[in-house]
């Protein structure tokens, strides 16, 4: 190991902005930070091998013995490196026009009893980056979406940000005990993360004129990335899509034909494509009908 190197002003200023001036593990921000070098070696003094780390946890590497536990440093010198490399790249995402990750914002508890909120930064894939809590003792309720905004707009200025409109029961995770939290799939990111949408993507509904069945699916860029049959199933509408099969009561004393359409707009207007095609006769060659008009048999 050669004589130690400390980092310039330079070096130390452009790692703490390519990190958000935040520890990249634990991403809290307006608290003493250090660069910590990974592989242990004082001399390697350069860009990849220094993490940006909370002051305490960087001290306790160092003095051991002066704190009772260390969040951080427990971990190995290359879970360290993941987290730099994955952080960084996350914070530069978030500088772009168009950035491929989002925010979305999770409300725990009962609409009579808000318990808690989550603020998760996740990638298009689904991957969670980081999350941040707020609790009663933070503030009171009506104050945490500013809050969460705020920390929104300090890593990016057009990250999107979709709220769970429905409360979230508290359930936890029997491994690390943490409250599960909500995210976007990939395929119902692409809306988010994309800047042509309105131009390349296409809904299209195939009629079954035989049985009371259809089909709904999506496409972006001729990438078909969802899909959902229907039918009627022993008088409920049966559903199936990539996350798995739903079934559907019907409303008595109302047209079956009226609920189904009403539920495919429901669809169509939740992915809201650019262009939609509805079709019917033939699978493979279908005659493209001007509205979603479904046959009579479905009453029956």
């Amino acid at each position: 190991m050669g004589k130690r190197k400390n980092p310039d002003d330079a070096m130390r200023t452009r790692l703490l902005k390519n990190n958000a001036y935040s520890c990249c593990i634990c991403k809290e921000h307006g608290i003493g930070l250090n660069l910590h070098h990974l592989d242990g070696n004082s001399s390697n003094t350069v860009d990849e091998n220094l993490a940006v780390l909370c002051v305490k946890e960087h001290d306790a590497h160092h003095r051991p013995n002066a704190y009772p536990a260390s969040k951080h440093l427990d971990k190995s010198t290359e879970e360290l490196r993941k987290y730099k490399q994955s952080w960084e790249l996350f914070v530069a995402e978030c500088k772009k026009d168009v950035p491929k990750v989002f925010a979305t914002i999770n409300v725990f508890g009962t609409k009579e009893n808000i318990v808690g909120m989550k603020l998760v930064f996740q990638w298009a894939n689904g991957k969670i980056e980081f999350e941040k809590e707020y609790q009663l003792l933070d503030a009171a309720p009506n104050e945490w979406v500013d809050m969460a905004l705020s920390e929104v707009a300090r890593l990016g200025k057009t990250i999107k940000v979709v709220l769970i409109n429905n409360p979230l029961p508290v359930e936890y995770c029997e491994k690390c005990h943490n409250a599960y939290s909500r995210t976007i799939d990939e395929c119902a990111s692409y809306p988010l993360i994309t800047s042509d949408w309105a131009e390349k993507s296409i809904a299209t509904v195939f009629i079954n004129p035989h049985q009371p069945s259809l089909a709904i699916s999506i496409f972006y860029e001729d990438k078909n990335i969802y899909s959902v049959s229907m039918h009627k199933c022993n008088g409920m509408l049966h559903l199936t899509d990539y996350k798995g099969d739903e079934l559907i009561h019907f409303i008595k004393r109302v047209l079956i034909r009226m609920q189904v359409t009403k539920y495919i707009k429901k669809i169509l207007s939740t992915w809201n494509t650019g262009h939609t095609f509805i079709g019917t006769d033939d699978y493979d060659k279908p005659t493209i009908i001007p509205k979603i008009v479904l046959p009579s048999f479905w009453e029956h």
